[in-house]
């Protein structure tokens, strides 16, 4: 008797080493890109009733072909309604899970790798929470939910699989900061154990560096909206919908204006407790948009485009605009992280990498649902220029501008930093058809000083002295240089349609010297200067010319004529002798060619 038990024992045990069950259905089979969870069931029986450490899952083999698998979502939910995600996103656009095992003891986890995943990787969350004491006899679910629009894919198999003592959680996935256990998630404060983990928008300033285009009259772009906070940005809807002010039935497919309702939406807000238990709560965050041309959900205003032309002022926001742009909003998918592309994740000059954001990745929606979408910590939702990021400049002329992008611009979402969701991107336009701005000017040097003119009529000026000193605004500005050399001076003119640019190179040292743009026509010589009595103004003519000789106060202003008509060529002067103590400018002017040249009466 004792050795007939001894063997049906050593029977099943050897039965329940390993069992291996498929999806019986169809296959292959579509996996539409319909942002619907698509569900293939697996039947289970056989097994002991109770799966745990000594028994239980331990693996799941998938085979996909998709051109971009960072779409997809793939769960696994056991009879007992208990559901994990397998993999959420992974992939950074890459194709195709080809003979892909989900495992415990895997050496890499799945959201490290690149697609095409092939071999062993950990899964997103643990198969260890499904072995969980439950009877695994009965259904379970395999679920995929392609949220992304233009590439279908085709699930071509699936299996699970039980085994005698399944792989433990490694230790670094024990460490794992989730939205149901907050015990390794680290505060923005990181002495404190007791928080809000918000998270921090930010836009990429090399993805518009590196993608924005221009034809006449519009300026497009690409933007990339990352979190690089301590907590995920979630969106979750209300069910309050409204057409403009008035409450209607979110199934109201179209208002009296023609355009879908709008429905209120919370930001949905993890808080770290000592414990370790991870809680949250719900906040108004402004609206959804449904646009059913593409099933998707968008946050409205979520970004704002502006082109403008900069100034002194060291807010952007504060800049002259030509033209703006306001994008609904994305549908906040996770397409990479900030290793994903060199420099994307950057905060105020700082380049932000993963391993800078310790609770990366933590996060439970994402996607273009109605039922919430979000980004997880340290990922990013991108969108090229082909999306809608245009702005109309209509009647500008070339010359440089910035693209200024603001996130959340109506501040509708709570971030732990409210001062990095401006983004400036300088960019040079050159296929404009407006008239440019004249942007040549003069200058007059004595020692280190110089002094500037332009005369462009109707137009703001902003002077950049090639120093690295601060930009100016002034008409006419004198600027004190710290050492003799060579300056690239640039400056812009803006006259609220159009902002043209011009650089030229200024020598400055020591010696009085004036600028002679127009060499060859005529010089001049100011002589003694400083002086306590009169000046005495010479200059040679090469040709016969129209001369214009007059004197201009500090400001640019015109308060004396000395001489006005044609002269002959060659030497010229004049004495400037009834001046009061202070400084001036003398400009004389042939044709359009003009000298100033700066003098000091003590």
């Amino acid at each position: 008797m004792k050795t007939l038990l001894y063997s049906l024992l050593f029977a099943f045990s050897l039965n329940a080493n390993s069992q291996t069950f498929d999806y019986t259905g169809s296959l292959p089979t579509a996996i539409p890109d319909s942002n619907v969870n698509i569900n293939f069931p697996i039947n289970v029986s056989g097994l002991p009733i109770q799966i745990d450490s000594t028994y239980g899952l331990s693996s799941v083999c998938i085979d996909i072909t998709h051109l971009q698998v960072s779409d997809l979502m793939i769960s696994l939910t056991s009879p007992d309604s208990s559901s994990i995600i397998l993999s959420l996103h992974n992939g950074t656009g890459g194709m195709n899970y080809t003979g892909t095992c989900l495992k415990m003891n895997a050496a890499a986890p799945l959201s490290q790798a690149i697609a095409p995943f092939t071999g062993n990787f950990l899964p997103d969350q643990s198969l260890n929470l499904l072995n969980n004491s439950q009877n695994p006899n009965g259904t379970w679910i395999l679920s995929i939910i392609d949220v992304f629009p233009y590439y279908a894919g085709i699930l071509n198999s699936v299996s699970i699989q039980f085994t005698n003592n399944p792989a433990p959680n490694p230790p670094a996935l024990l460490t794992i900061c989730s939205t149901t256990n907050s015990s390794s998630c680290t505060c923005k404060d990181s002495t404190m154990n007791d928080c809000d983990l918000l998270p921090d928008l930010i836009c990429s300033y090399i993805i518009i560096r590196d993608g924005w285009g221009e034809s006449n009259g519009t300026v497009d772009l690409p933007n990339a909206v990352m979190d690089v906070g301590s907590g995920p940005i979630e969106m979750k809807p209300t069910g309050n919908c409204f057409c403009d002010t008035v409450s209607v039935a979110c199934t109201t497919l179209l208002c009296p204006s023609g355009d879908p309702p709008k429905e209120r939406v919370n930001q949905r807000i993890y808080h770290k407790n000592p414990s370790g238990q991870m809680t949250f709560h719900d906040q108004s965050a402004g609206f959804q948009v449904f646009h059913p041309a593409h099933n998707h959900v968008h946050a409205e205003n979520f970004c704002e485009f502006s082109l403008r032309v900069a100034t002194s002022d060291p807010d952007p926001l504060n800049w002259p605009v030509i033209g703006t742009s306001l994008k609904e909003g994305y549908c906040m998918i996770n397409m990479g992280t900030c290793d994903t592309q060199d420099s994307i994740c950057m905060s105020n000059g700082q380049v932000i990498t993963d391993s800078m954001l310790p609770n990366l990745n933590l996060g439970i929606v994402t996607g273009c649902g109605s039922q919430g979408q979000g980004l997880f910590v340290g990922r990013y939702d991108l969108y090229g220029s082909g999306f809608g990021q245009m702005i109309s400049v209509p009647g500008i002329c070339n010359g440089d501008y910035y693209i200024v992008t603001i996130i959340d611009p109506f501040n509708n979402f709570e971030e732990e930093d409210e001062t990095n969701n401006v983004v400036a991107v300088p960019v040079h336009l050159n296929m404009q058809s407006g008239s440019p701005l004249s942007t040549s000017f003069t200058y007059a040097t004595s020692g280190l000083d110089v002094a500037f003119f332009n005369f462009t009529a109707g137009v703001t000026r902003t002077w950049d002295f090639g120093d690295s000193t601060a930009t100016v605004t002034a008409l006419f500005p004198i600027h004190t240089y710290a050492l003799p050399g060579i300056y690239n001076v640039k400056l812009t003119v803006f006259n609220g349609t159009c902002a043209s640019t011009g650089l030229q190179s200024i020598t400055v040292g020591t010696n009085v010297g004036i600028n002679d743009n127009q060499s060859g026509l005529f010089d001049v010589n100011i002589y003694p200067n400083p002086s306590n009595e009169k000046f005495i103004v010479e200059y040679q003519l090469m040709h016969q010319s129209p001369i214009k000789a007059e004197i201009l106060n500090v400001m640019g202003q015109s308060i004396k004529q000395v001489t006005d008509g044609m002269q002959q060529p060659g030497k010229h002067s004049f004495e400037i002798n009834d001046l009061n103590a202070g400084s001036y400018f003398v400009r004389v002017i042939s044709n359009d060619k003009a000298l100033v040249h700066r003098i000091v009466k003590l």
